[in-house]
């Protein structure tokens, strides 16, 4: 790239051409920083001018100049954001968006722009985070909305080296999930009997079920003739917007400041997540029970008449009520926290700790397309399960110990 060094107001100057987005020359004319005139007026620093400029002109060698290299950081995450929208869950997307504003703009904005960023900055930023109290799970979650803003500013030109290909990311500690046993199952049931949430509790223990299977789960979709329980959609909640028309109904809105959708997604996780149980007589006669309870009690709305999960005045009973409510149940009857969810591992993981059940066969109860999802994720062996195997394990060395109690 050619170009010319002078003085200006006294400064070492650097002019060069460089394309725009549509191809055309433009005028660049950049400072160095470095002073090219003493007090007497005669020309100094010359070599270190021309040293500053070759390294503007190295970094600007094969750039774009476009609007897009001026942006800060959050802002083209923003961007970014946007254009994938589409390819996320509203949960998902929403999810994003909290974190730009909540961690990448209160940061980022008003800073140099992502075409001066260095592996530093960003490594600056994590060691930031984590000073805050953030666990490196969610400094990796905040990374991955950063590394799509690079990607595409490489991609077009509008950097020469990606940051984040050298960028020292926090070692991941491993994720341990805690979950209940049977005796905890038990105490939870009794805790969760005639509260605000008995329902969604109640089809998590014994099912399995997503947050938002259990609360997409209708009337039509229990065959109380045949005894089946049909898992076929889902209520999330957030930006419809983003979902493929059709795919999807809006069924009200949530009442937070900040309201979005209550969605009624026709299609679920996972192509394998639609799947069926068989009511046993417990299941059978508690929703029997309930159904009798719906069609009886006195509603405020008749949006959500054909929904299992609803209020005492037939309210839809929402995935961040669940979860709002399911803590503070913890809280009143001094029961270890866990998160909601923790309540579908908790079942697989009973399935999973006996012997009368294969993988194959778990696999199906929860709806995974991939069997070692269920092996590793969900196969646990509790304290009893582990004496036992002990046992078995001791008992084939004869030699090693005495059974009889004698050395």
């Amino acid at each position: 790239m050619k170009y010319s060094v002078h003085i200006n107001k006294g400064i070492w100057h650097v002019s060069f051409y460089i394309k725009d987005a549509t191809g055309k020359r433009k005028l660049k004319q950049l400072s160095t920083g470095i002073k090219g005139l003493n007090n007497r007026g005669e020309q100094i620093n010359k070599r270190k001018g021309e040293d500053k400029a070759k390294e503007i002109i190295a970094k600007y060698e094969g750039v774009v100049d476009s609007e897009y290299g001026g942006w800060t950081l959050d802002k083209c995450a923003a961007y970014c954001l946007e254009l994938k929208k589409t390819k996320l869950s509203p949960t998902t997307y929403n999810d994003y968006l909290n974190a730009l504003e909540t961690h990448l703009k209160p940061y980022f904005a008003n800073r140099k722009p992502i075409r001066d960023l260095k592996p530093k900055d960003i490594e600056s930023f994590c060691n930031y985070k984590l000073s805050e109290g953030k666990s490196p799970k969610t400094v990796h979650k905040l990374l991955s909305l950063i590394g799509p803003a690079f990607r595409y500013a490489e991609k077009n030109d509008f950097i020469i080296k990606n940051p984040m290909n050298v960028v020292d990311k926090p070692l991941k500690s491993k994720s341990v999930t805690n979950y209940y046993n049977a005796e905890q199952l038990n105490a939870l049931a009794k805790a969760a009997k005639g509260s605000y949430i008995e329902t969604p509790v109640i089809l998590a223990m014994i099912l399995g079920l997503r947050r938002s299977e259990i609360v997409g789960l209708t009337w039509d979709n229990v065959d109380f003739e045949n005894r089946l329980i049909h898992i076929r959609q889902a209520v999330i909640v957030g930006d419809s917007s983003i979902l493929t028309p059709g795919t999807y109904k809006v069924i009200g809105r949530t009442g937070s400041k900040k309201p979005r959708d209550i969605i009624l997604k026709f299609f679920l996780k996972t192509d394998s997540s639609e799947r069926s149980f068989t009511m046993n007589d417990d299941l059978y006669n508690y929703l029997k029970a309930l159904k009798v309870t719906h069609d009886t009690m006195p509603r405020e709305t008749k949006a959500y008449m054909d929904f299992v999960c609803v209020n005492a005045v037939g309210t839809l009973i929402t995935p961040d009520s669940i979860t709002s409510h399911f803590a503070k149940l913890l809280d009143e009857n001094g029961l270890p926290h866990i998160k909601f969810h923790a309540l579908r591992h908790s079942c697989i993981s009973l399935l999973a700790n006996n012997n009368s059940f294969s993988m194959k066969q778990i696999q199906d109860y929860a709806g995974h397309g991939d069997f070692l999802t269920t092996f590793n994720v969900y196969s646990h062996a509790d304290d009893s399960a582990k004496k036992t195997e002990m046992d078995y394990i001791t008992s084939c060395f004869t030699e090693l110990f005495d059974h009889n109690g004698t050395e």
